[in-house]
């Protein structure tokens, strides 16, 4: 049985494109302060939940950290994730530089003191 090529349409690939960027400055950011780098394992989050998670650790710290694209930062999905990863320990987001201002103000809204906001 031959199998067949699923192909990706250019929208699709650069997207794709704009998650590796983000997720490989975003990892540099934290290597360069010191912490190693990993996927964080969630079972519990379902296939195609937006942002991309890592963890950060340095010694004896853990951070959790959620990398956002642009249309990710006002979603309720990103609410809910960010606030179960404050509950779990300290949680840092990434987002591009022009919308730091507009993530922070959503973590302040959303009642979320500590979140770091970090640019990409």
């Amino acid at each position: 049985m031959e199998g067949t090529r699923n192909r990706v349409p250019p929208a699709g690939r650069a997207l794709e494109q704009g998650w590796r960027e983000a997720v490989i400055r975003s990892s540099e950011s934290l290597r360069r302060e010191g912490f190693t780098v990993s996927n964080e394992v969630a079972p519990h989050r379902r296939r195609g939940a937006e942002g991309a998670g890592l963890l950060a650790a340095n010694g004896g710290r853990v951070v959790r950290v959620i990398v956002l694209l642009d249309k990710d930062i006002e979603s309720r999905q990103t609410q809910a994730r960010v606030r179960a990863a404050y509950r779990r320990g300290e949680t840092r987001v990434f987002v591009r530089w022009p919308l730091r201002w507009r993530m922070l103000s959503n973590v302040a809204r959303w009642g979320l003191r500590g979140v770091a906001v970090s640019t990409w």
